[in-house]
Formats: C-alpha cells, structure tokens, sequence
C-alpha cells in the first residue's frame, strides 16, 4: 500500500473515530436530559395549539376580538412584550401571543441548557475525560450544541402539528413553528459564545440572560416607539414575521444566518483559547488577601460582583430608555381606550399606568438574573470549591447563606436599577418603589432553589427555572382568562401587581417573605443532613 493510500486510511479512521465520538456524546445528553427536553417540547410545542383552541372559547364572535385587539394595543406593557396585534383573528392572536413570548422562553431555555452541556461540563472537569477521544474540541462543542438544537427543532414541529390539528391556515401555522425554532437556535448560538468566553459557568449564563434581555429591550423600544429600530432584535423578527397575515417566511433565513454567524464565532473561540480558560484572561490578584477576603461573604461577592454590576447597569440604563420612552407617550396613549383602561385600573397618570406593566415583565427577568447567581451553589459543591471554604471554620449555612445574600443583592440591585433610572428620566420617585415591590416575588423563586438544594441538589437547577417558565406560563392563560382567578392568586408576581395597583394591601407581601423564609429553612435543615456531592 502506498504511502498516499496510508494516509486516507488514517484519515478517514479519525474522522470516523470522530463522528462516533460525536454521536455518543449526543446519545449521552439526550439520555442525561431526556425528562427535561420532554416537558420542554411538551409545554412550549403545545402552547400555541392551547392558545388556539382557547381563543375562539375565549373570545366567540370578531367583535370580540376586535375589541381585546383594541384593549391590548392601549395597554403599553403588551405592545412593548408581544409587539403590535396585526390581525384580530384566531390566528392572528395564536402569533401574537406565542411567537415573541415563546421565543423569549425558548431562548432563556436555550442558554441554560447550551451553556450547561459545554462550560459546566468544562469546569465540572467532563470535557477534560473526553479529550484523549477522537474527536477535536470543535466536534465536542458541536455535539454539545446538538442536544438543544434537537430539542427547539421539537419545539417547532410540535407547535407546527398542534396548529394544523386546529385547521389554522398552513403557511402561517408552519412559519410560527419555525420561528420558534429560528429564536431558539439563536440564543442557542450566543449561549455557545457566551460559554467560550467566559471563564465560569455563572458569568456565561450572566451574559447570555442579559443578551436575551437586551434584545428584548430593543424590540419593546422600537414597538413602542413604532420605528424600524425592532428589526435589530431577533425577539422583533419573530413579531413582525406576521404569521397568519403576510406570512414573512424569510425572517426565518435572517435567524438561521445568525444562528449560524454566533455558533461560528463560538468554534474559533474555542480553538484559539485554553481548556478551562476563558477569550479573555482572567487579570492577576494579589499575592495575598486582603482583610476585606476573609469571610465567605466577601468571597461570595468577589465572585460574583460582575454579575451584580452588569445586570444593575443593564437594567438602569433600561429603566432610563423606558423613562425617555414614557415622556413621549403622553399624547400617543391619549386614547378613549387607554383612559378607559386606566380608569378600569385606578389610576389616571400615564407614566406610572405605563411602567407597572412593564415591570411586571421585567420582574420575571430580574428573577432569572437571581437564579443564575444561586446557582454559583451547586457548582461550587460538583467542582468541590465549597469542600475547600468549609474545611475553614466555615458553617454549611455561612457558605450558603453567602450566596444567598449575594443573589439577593442582584434581585434588589436590578429592581432598584429599573426604578431608579425611571424615575430619574421621568422625575417621579414613586416608580423606584413600584420595582422593589416585586422583591418578594423574585425572593420566593430564589428560596425555592435553595429548598431544593438541600435536599436534592442535582434537580435545583432545573425544577427552579421550571417554576419560573410555568409562572411566565400562568401570567400568559390569565390574560385569557383560561385559569381562575384563585389560581393566578398562587403568583407572587401577580400578588405584587395587585399591590402597586392598590387592589391588596401592602402587608400582603408579608405572605411570599413568610414563605421564602420557611423554604429556606427547609433547605438549610436538608443541607445540614445530607453529604455534598451527593444527594
């Protein structure tokens, strides 16, 4: 055999080598996440077949809906989180409702779960057993990818088939699927980068939540704003596709091609940095600590004070963008509906009726930014970070506690944020205090983490962001009144929102403290029992 024929033989040994590596790796994380892809394409996929068959229930004859259109269209949180209503019909309202909400959840889901199969597994020490396989770190990361990408293209099928079932036209019923799956694989590209980049799985997850918040910012402001700027989203492509009205099948391509541009960008970033380091170095310390590092507290927040930064800075300057967007809305919502509307609520000024339904969304983000800071817990604890601070005269409730603080603070620094750059650019304090009165909803979802991680660490992660989506979810069928109302109760969002309207009493919110106190309570007393690392 000649020495050419040598090498292809060797050649295609590795890239078959390769490509079984490959296909193991995505046979391991589907098995790994098999339950939670399931209730994911389940509760998203089916989503908008539910919205279909509760519309026509909900609002019988097209004067209804005509009606809810105009309500809506006067109601600025939900022109600034589902953009403009451009058809009042069933279909119409199905992509209204699902295509820029759904792709939001989608995208958050994306992140965690990308971000999880590539720089968790990185630090956890996984990606490091895989390296004498054959297969290069660019096949690793595209396997990792593939385990999400499957799970939004289950997502489009699912919801494309449940809308066909409800006779709704097929062009629009296909796109809307679509552009699910389009958002998807979107944010799946900028968690891929965002894992790349960043050094630790808690400052990827910051940077890919606050990439979906910025897009969302940008889509809200140029909706409101009624100007192009909504086409520099991927949240605005997904809205103004107008599925079942003109059909926009080539905002599809547009998601493709920068999904396609992000997942790029990952793989060269992979192949020019370090294993386990990060595109930008981390900068040198000192030789020794200072005074202000001798507790676990002040570890804490060394750790994670970049998160705290960005998402109050974030945050901040959205609040200023939203204040700006409120002053020059006073003649544009001076409409028979809106005051209606406003009189409905109780309340007659326009920029604070405008802001409390904004922070209502904005509440459930600041939420997510809390999350992905507690989670610093259970990585700590696979990475045996934790091992090393409690081997000090360090309590399990001290090390916990700390974190906890710290994820508090990013709950309370972006409310407080949002609040105050609102009430800086429009001059009304009040609004400060109408964000942190969703404190205590952004406090219960947190202490049900910790709940959870006492005494069964491996589910906190994901039964935490699963109560979080199926609050997004409740808020979403109460719209349509599709639940009751004893149930929406069960919200702590919606308890706070009763409150700055002024229809519950402000020792209401006692209630979501008194139950994120017990919760974690429980979780202490879990964490206390049972051995780290396991459970």
């Amino acid at each position: 055999m000649s020495a050419t024929s040598t090498t292809a033989v060797r050649i295609a040994a590795v890239r078959y080598g390769a490509l079984r590596t490959a296909l193991t790796l995505v046979g391991f994380g589907l098995r790994r996440d098999r339950w939670l892809l399931v209730v994911w394409v389940l509760v998203m996929g089916l989503l908008p077949a539910g919205v279909a068959v509760a519309t026509p229930a909900s609002y019988p004859d097209q004067a209804a809906r005509d009606v809810f259109a105009a309500e809506s269209a006067a109601v600025p949180s939900q022109v600034a989180a589902r953009g403009p209503i451009f058809a009042a019909t069933v279909g119409g309202l199905v992509a209204w409702t699902t295509a820029s909400s759904g792709s939001l959840v989608m995208g958050v889901a994306a992140i965690l779960m990308v971000i999880r199969h590539t720089r968790g597994d990185e630090q956890a020490g996984r990606t490091e057993l895989l390296a004498g396989r054959p297969a290069g770190r660019t096949v690793r990361l595209l396997a990792a990818l593939a385990v999400p990408a499957i799970g939004c293209l289950g997502v489009g099928v699912v919801a494309a088939v449940g809308l066909l079932l409800c006779q709704l036209p097929v062009p629009g019923s296909l796109l809307l699927g679509a552009l699910l799956t389009g958002s998807g694989l979107v944010y799946l590209g900028a968690g891929a980068l965002a894992g790349q980049v960043a050094q630790s799985p808690a400052v990827a997850r910051g940077l890919g939540i606050a990439f979906v918040g910025v897009t969302f910012a940008v889509a809200a402001v140029g909706d409101l704003a009624g100007t192009g700027l909504v086409w520099a989203s991927p949240l605005g492509w997904a809205r103004h596709a107008e599925a079942f009205v003109l059909d926009r099948g080539w905002v599809v391509g547009l998601q493709l091609l920068l999904a396609l541009l992000l997942v790029g960008a990952a793989v060269l970033v992979s192949g020019v940095r370090d294993h386990a380091s990060g595109i930008v170095p981390e900068r040198r310390g000192r030789s020794g600590a200072t005074r202000w590092l001798t507790g676990s507290l002040a570890l804490a927040w060394r750790r994670q004070r970049t998160v705290v930064l960005v998402w109050a800075l974030g945050l901040g300057v959205l609040g200023l963008l939203l204040g700006s967007v409120v002053g020059g809305l006073d003649r544009q919502l001076d409409t028979p509906a809106f005051r209606d509307f406003a009189a409905r609520i109780g309340n007659g000024d326009v920029a604070q009726v405008f802001f409390q339904f904004v922070v209502y969304v904005l509440a459930q983000v600041a939420t997510a930014a809390a999350l992905g800071a507690a989670q610093t817990m259970r990585a700590d604890e696979v990475t045996t970070v934790s091992e090393t601070q409690l081997g000090r005269p360090v309590t399990r409730w001290r090390w916990a506690g700390s974190h906890l603080a710290i994820s508090c603070l990013v709950g309370i620094c972006a409310l407080g944020a949002l609040g105050l750059g609102a009430a800086i650019s429009t001059g009304t304090p009040g609004l400060l205090i109408t964000t942190l009165t969703y404190l205590p909803a952004v406090l219960v979802v947190v202490a049900l983490q910790v709940a959870v991680f006492g005494w069964w660490p491996r589910a906190a992660v994901p039964v935490s962001w699963a109560v979080l989506a199926l609050l997004l979810v409740l808020d979403l069928l109460g719209e349509f009144s599709l639940v009751p109302a004893q149930v929406m109760d069960l919200s702590p969002y919606a308890l706070s929102f009763a409150v700055v309207l002024g229809t519950s009493a402000s020792a209401s919110l006692l209630t979501p403290l008194v139950v994120a106190a017990v919760l974690v309570s429980i979780g202490v007393v879990g964490l206390r029992r049972r051995d780290l690392a396991f459970g």
